[in-house]
């Protein structure tokens, strides 16, 4: 690891938030010469058994604690801030501190100012984790040394130590973590859509598009910016020319329904074709083993960032055969009798969920629910109307969700039911004799009944196991 830029080795330094991403700053942070102050700050108090343990082994190292928000002020004490990605550092408690002098930065670009390997960066409302996982199966495959970090699971800043300038790292960005970037350069950035999301944090629909586009802002004409052709948004801000997104990278577009791109990845039939920097490949998709049609896109976007890498079409193709798709990402939860349980968890909004059901042919029961992030659920009318037989409702939701699409109800399609116990064993007496698919996309958070969106995944993968021994004895 060499140090390129000292910029944000100070001395008195903060970490806010005590999670994954915090934790991994402390260790980091802690072997660094340069910072002789280390503050944690965490707005609730840290009281479970194993995050007790965890804060007294690093204030046996020296790291300073400050909880409660009426301790907040204490952060006037450092030079430079980190945020962990789930805290919002718009606040006017943090203008505050910017106000007098404090930097404000995100992990994301605190990380980044310690690598010189080139960085290919994924954002969007929805496929990111499958997309980098492609891309990095995809270099991994074809002698590439691979690092894939970021709001997938493991914090870049764990992994800084570890990369050598000759690999290349695959990082996951949501919009947190771009809102507070200043140096962030990717070399290879892709926005894969941009669909209303969390506006239970950003004001407007724009405010969080915006944070989205961040990702570009540093790149120059070397460098691309992948984009989504077949988005809305995206193909209106083309318009406006030069201008339309920030930064000077080359664009590559990507499409799934139109055949007629001049440049970039597309789909025909069953084949990926790609023309970029002027040269054309085929990728067959024959034994693709990604279902839905979102996977499809993710695909095109995956495909087109490892092409530009130099992976060859061929080592793409082949590639593509053995990926092992994501955990509660379309996931086989498994089958009783005719009856098949797709566990598409990560469908944590309204667009992921209009894709997860437009992916499915069969007779459907759709298990939709959890927590309400400000989503137009109405969105998903028409397509409920053609393809689905029944909607179960399950969560806080569930009352907003059925006045949205009140008009649908005929008195039979949605069934309100109290749990995934109950929403399992509805979704199989309703397909037992026709046959069909149960298929969870909530279209909402999980925070109302589970820890997370894999916590949801598992308890409905449980119950399908359960109803499945039931039933056979």
């Amino acid at each position: 690891m060499k140090n390129k830029h000292k910029r944000y080795l100070v001395s008195r330094i903060g970490v806010v938030g005590f999670g994954r991403t915090g934790k991994s700053l402390l260790d980091f942070l802690l072997e660094q010469k340069e910072c002789e102050h280390i503050y944690l700050y965490n707005d609730t108090a840290i009281e479970a058994p194993e995050e007790t343990a965890a804060r007294a082994n690093f204030e046996s190292r020296g790291v300073t604690f400050i909880t409660g928000v009426s301790e907040f002020s204490r952060l006037e004490e450092v030079e430079i801030i980190i945020l962990s990605p789930g805290v919002d550092g718009r606040k006017e408690r943090f203008e505050r501190l910017r106000e007098k002098g404090i930097q404000i930065i995100s992990e994301i670009e605190f990380a980044f100012s310690f690598i010189e390997a080139p960085v290919i960066a994924i954002t969007g409302t929805n496929g990111k984790s499958t997309t980098v996982s492609l891309i990095h199966h995809f270099l991994s495959k074809n002698g590439f040394n691979s690092f894939l970090t970021g709001n997938i699971g493991t914090p870049l800043i764990s992994e800084v130590k570890n990369i050598p300038d000759n690999a290349v790292v695959v990082v996951e960005v949501s919009s947190f973590q771009l809102e507070e970037i200043a140096y962030f350069k990717p070399h290879i950035a892709a926005i894969l859509n941009v669909t209303p999301d969390h506006l239970d944090r950003y004001k407007s629909l724009e405010d969080y598009y915006m944070a989205k586009f961040n990702i570009g802002k540093n790149q120059g004409t070397s460098d691309y910016l992948i984009l989504n052709d077949d988005d809305p948004y995206l193909k209106e801000k083309e318009k406006h020319g030069a201008s339309a997104f920030p930064g000077a990278a080359q664009k590559v577009w990507f499409s799934r329904l139109s055949p007629d791109l001049t440049s970039g990845a597309w789909l025909e039939g069953n084949h990926i074709h790609l023309r970029v920097n002027q040269i054309d490949d085929v990728i067959s998709l024959q034994e693709n083993p990604l279902r839905g049609v979102h996977n499809l896109e993710n695909l095109l976007a995956a495909a087109a960032a490892a092409r530009l890498m130099g992976v060859s079409a061929t080592g793409i193709e082949k590639a593509v055969k053995d990926f092992k798709g994501l955990s509660h990402r379309m996931e086989f939860a498994g089958k009783i009798g005719n009856v098949e349980f797709i566990n598409d968890s990560k469908a944590t909004n309204v667009d992921a969920a209009l894709k997860s059901i437009a992916g499915i042919d069969a007779p459907m029961v759709l298990i939709l629910g959890g927590k309400d992030k400000g989503g137009d659920f109405t969105m998903l009318w028409q397509t409920i109307k053609e393809k689905v037989d029944h909607v179960l409702l399950v969560g806080a939701a569930a009352q907003t969700i059925h006045r949205q699409l009140a008009d649908l109800d005929n008195g039979q399609r949605f069934i309100f039911v109290p749990d995934f116990t109950a929403a399992v064993a509805e979704g199989y007496r309703l397909l037992e004799k026709s046959g069909g698919v149960v298929l969870l996309a909530p279209g909402c958070a999980s925070f109302d009944m589970f820890k997370n969106f894999e916590h949801r995944g598992e308890v409905f993968k449980e119950e399908v196991q359960k109803l499945k021994g039931i039933i056979h004895g």
